[in-house]
């Protein structure tokens, strides 16, 4: 299993990582500063892989992180086709995590700058002719629904790994609030606390890491996705998923009212997408 695929659950990150001291200052915070979005579309994303390829995958991490890991789906084994690794608002503006002074109304705003920055990419590639597809784990899993829910459709597929459509309120809310949460056996929400070690600086980023999560978690994906066209999404899953939870029967139910291509893996944890067969099935699913 990928260690970014296993380190960065939507409600395990905060629990499970901690922030190395050579990526940052662990005695001092810094200035949170407004984000602007570049009209230069290219700051906005990194490539790797065949960039001659006409089938663009637009990559949209789980975390949500502060810096953008150009290596966090390299086990999908995709690196025949053009990889675009496309920043969130998080991490093209770090001081929204490292400063240590978002609120949840920021967050939400910052979340919706997210959605529009993987818009644009989208749009960028699509307007130049390109097969567009949006890959998503986790937190990237939970933004592409609110991407389809607001604006127009521009990717030829989507593949959603270890996402939900409505967690429960007493995650998102707690995460809102600075209370963690983990899925025991996939389905139970069980409060789950910083180490007590972590410092003072610390514990305000892994806050506002959560108001990220909760942001996004608060929306009901089953209600805005309603009368939208979600016939080219595959929606892959475990049904022991710790860190996001399994689907519930009602979210697999509106899945499947909705013709998604629903790929549920009996005994998956947050990664198992990443593990032999489900890497060489979901390509099969996306790609044929």
């Amino acid at each position: 299993m990928s260690r970014a695929f296993m380190a960065l659950g939507l409600f395990a990150l905060v629990l499970t990582t901690s922030c190395s001291k050579d990526d940052i200052d662990d005695d001092t915070n810094v200035e949170l500063v407004n984000t602007q979005i570049p009209n230069d579309v290219t700051q906005l994303f990194v490539e790797k892989g065949n960039i001659n390829s006409n089938t663009v995958v637009l990559y949209s991490n789980g975390g949500p992180d502060f810096t953008l890991d150009t290596n966090y789906f390299d086990e999908l084994g995709f690196s025949e086709y053009h990889e675009v690794y496309v920043h969130q608002s998080n991490t093209y503006n770090s001081t929204i995590i490292n400063s240590g002074e978002l609120t949840f109304e920021r967050a939400i705003i910052e979340n919706e700058n997210s959605v529009e920055i993987l818009h644009r990419v989208a749009k960028h590639f699509s307007d130049q002719g390109k097969d567009v597809y949006i890959v998503g784990h986790s937190f990237g899993a939970i933004l592409i629904p609110a991407l389809i829910a607001t604006k127009e459709p521009v990717a030829t597929k989507y593949l959603l790994l270890a996402g939900r459509l409505d967690f429960p309120d007493v995650v998102w809310q707690g995460f809102r609030d600075g209370q963690g949460y983990y899925f025991e056996d996939g389905v139970t929400p069980t409060e789950q606390f910083l180490d007590g070690s972590v410092s003072a600086i610390e514990r305000e980023r892994y806050f506002a890491r959560m108001k990220l999560q909760a942001a996004f978690g608060k929306n009901r994906y089953t209600q805005l996705l309603q009368n939208k066209d979600l016939t080219n999404v595959i929606y892959a899953y475990g049904d022991k998923d710790e860190a996001v939870g399994s689907l519930t029967e009602d979210e697999v139910n509106f899945l499947n009212s909705k013709d998604v291509e629903v790929y549920a893996i009996q005994g998956g944890s947050h990664g198992s997408m990443t593990e032999f067969p489900h890497t060489d099935n979901l390509k099969s699913l996306l790609f044929d």
